[in-house]
């Protein structure tokens, strides 16, 4: 018996050894540095770049958090191309430069920062927005791209109690949201779309039925286990990721980008109220 368990517990061993191994890549995002909402705050406010219409505020404030391949140029010039016309402020979230992020592969491996941990970075832009005399600070709402849309969604999850890499923030974190918008967002593990959306803000979802990168099939599978109407999903059966604009992959669409910008805008207007 003895010699039959010593190559059993050599086998379970290794096997634990590999399994280790196998995690290691992952030790950035498994075990993130801790941050309050101060230290966030902190962190995030020099990273923050707002954009208002013509007019004087203080004005409805769309909160824009970027996919994993970070913030560019081109993916503000897109978004603020429909927003800032239709009269709404437009508050981007740098959450890659606010963490010295330069390399987005490892984010997009899922090797670093997942969507849970940068959901801290929710709270803390919306405290920022808040302060600001530019912005209505009753008149918020939250769009993610992608990575971005697993963040939000996790930090509605959340709704202020403590997360991956942060402690509880209180229930007046989401304050003033009153409306989210997400495309093409994660939701597969670790992704806690699954426990619910403690926040009570509607929220408009759009998937690509040919998405190659983020799979709308998970999406689905959690939306299944909700409960409640708040939530209204849009899918376009031939679109695949970053349908809505131009970027590197090339897989623009006009049709479905109009269609879901013009959603996307009645969906403001009636949780925001009219911009103007």
């Amino acid at each position: 018996m003895r010699k039959l368990l010593k190559p059993a517990l050599i086998a379970l061993l290794l096997l634990a050894c590999a399994a280790l191994l196998g995690l290691y890549p992952y030790r950035a995002a498994l075990l993130p540095q801790t941050a309050d909402l101060p230290a966030a705050e902190q962190r995030l406010a020099p990273h923050l770049s707002l954009f208002t219409p013509e007019g004087s505020g203080p004005f409805p404030t769309v909160l824009v958090f970027h996919g994993c391949s970070g913030q560019s140029e081109l993916f503000m010039r897109n978004v603020k191309g429909w927003l800032l016309p239709a009269g709404y402020a437009v508050m981007f979230v740098d959450s890659h430069a606010a963490r010295g992020i330069k390399d987005w592969r490892p984010v997009c491996d899922g090797k670093r920062l997942w969507g849970n941990e940068r959901a801290i970075d929710v709270y803390a832009a919306l405290a920022l927005a808040r302060s600001n005399p530019a912005i209505d600070s009753d008149r918020l709402a939250l769009l993610g791209y992608s990575h971005g849309g697993w963040t939000i969604l996790d930090a509605l999850s959340y709704d202020g109690s403590a997360g991956h890499g942060f402690p509880a923030t209180g229930k007046g974190a989401l304050a003033g949201v009153r409306g989210v918008i997400t495309y093409y967002p994660y939701c597969g593990f670790p992704a806690h779309l699954r426990d619910g959306l403690g926040h009570n803000a509607p929220v408009l979802m759009f998937l690509g039925g040919k998405d190659h990168v983020t799979d709308h099939q998970q999406c689905l599978s959690a939306l299944d286990q909700l409960t409640g109407d708040r939530l209204q999903l849009v899918q376009y059966g031939n679109a695949d990721h970053v349908f809505d604009q131009r970027s590197d992959l090339n897989t623009y669409q006009p049709g479905p980008a109009q269609d879901a910008q013009q959603r996307a805008l009645a969906f403001l207007r009636e949780n925001l109220g009219p911009a103007q």
